[in-house]
């Protein structure tokens, strides 16, 4: 799902860890791994508490997880802890972008 705008500290945010688009051979996008209940519902939902430069350079999202799913599943695993996941629009290395961070209400 793309932003209308930037995702800005003090939203809340729903970040997928299995998401990713590919074309058919039709040359229509496929979107998977964002579901959000069933076995394939893999993500965190928190408040993003900074957007800071990370690895090798690239800008990340600080996010205080509220929430795990994982498997489907209710986890506590990640709950009270900071994730980073790449902002939206960052290369990947086998080519298009990340946009695996969504904002929810």
């Amino acid at each position: 799902m793309k932003q209308d705008y930037p995702i800005q500290v003090g939203d809340i945010v729903r970040s997928y860890d299995f998401a990713d688009a590919y074309k058919d051979d039709d040359g229509n996008t496929v979107i998977f791994g964002r579901d959000v209940t069933g076995e394939r519902a893999c993500y965190v939902e928190g408040v993003v508490t900074a957007i800071q430069q990370g690895s090798y350079g690239m800008k990340q999202y600080a996010i205080e997880v509220k929430r795990d799913v994982f498997g489907g599943k209710e986890m506590d695993r990640r709950v009270g802890e900071t994730v980073y996941p790449p902002i939206n629009g960052t290369p990947k290395m086998c080519g298009g972008t990340t946009d695996y961070v969504e904002v929810i209400f």
